[in-house]
């Protein structure tokens, strides 16, 4: 790698995606809900101050919980949730929802296990949105399909996650 950057096809990149983290009312709760879902490790699991510009919703220095979950990779593609200690944000989703709008995150996991994180979501309290259902879309070239098996749902918090897998 070249000083931390990755290079690609006329493009130099420096910088990747190590996580996607939320706040929550709950963070041990969160947690636990994606480790029963998808078998995820806890990496990182402690209290800590929380400077008031990162993320920008508490006063001052926060004490916050902050839990980091990972999947197959030590470095990337974890999820993280963090509660306030002694703040309590105003909430900024809807936990009921039923649908997205402008703005809204999409949190897409891949699975090797279709049916079965499917089964584990609904025992999980998911909202499941739909059923596995089996479709295409259009291939990186633009040129063939990908086919995919993909299912949804809203966790405890209102985030919405679609869970999919390649089929062959």
């Amino acid at each position: 790698m070249n000083g931390g950057a990755v290079t690609g096809k006329n493009v130099s990149v420096s910088g990747i995606i190590r996580r996607t983290s939320f706040i929550v009312a709950d963070a041990d709760a969160a947690a636990s809900f994606y480790q029963a879902i998808f078998g995820w490790t806890r990496f990182y699991d402690n209290e800590t101050a929380v400077d008031r510009r990162f993320p920008p919703s508490a006063p001052g220095v926060t004490p916050a919980q902050i839990i980091l979950l990972k999947a197959d990779d030590p470095y990337i593609g974890m999820l993280g949730f963090m509660e306030y200690l002694d703040h309590t944000p105003a909430p900024s989703v809807d936990k009921d929802r039923t649908k997205l709008g402008m703005g809204d995150a999409l949190l897409v996991i891949e699975t090797n296990d279709m049916e079965g994180t499917y089964k584990r979501a609904g025992e999980a309290g998911a909202r499941l949105v739909s059923e596995p259902i089996d479709w295409t879309v259009t291939d990186y070239s633009g040129e063939g399909v990908i086919k995919l098996a993909t299912f949804s749902f809203f966790d405890p918090n209102g985030l919405y996650v679609e869970v999919n897998t390649r089929r062959d």
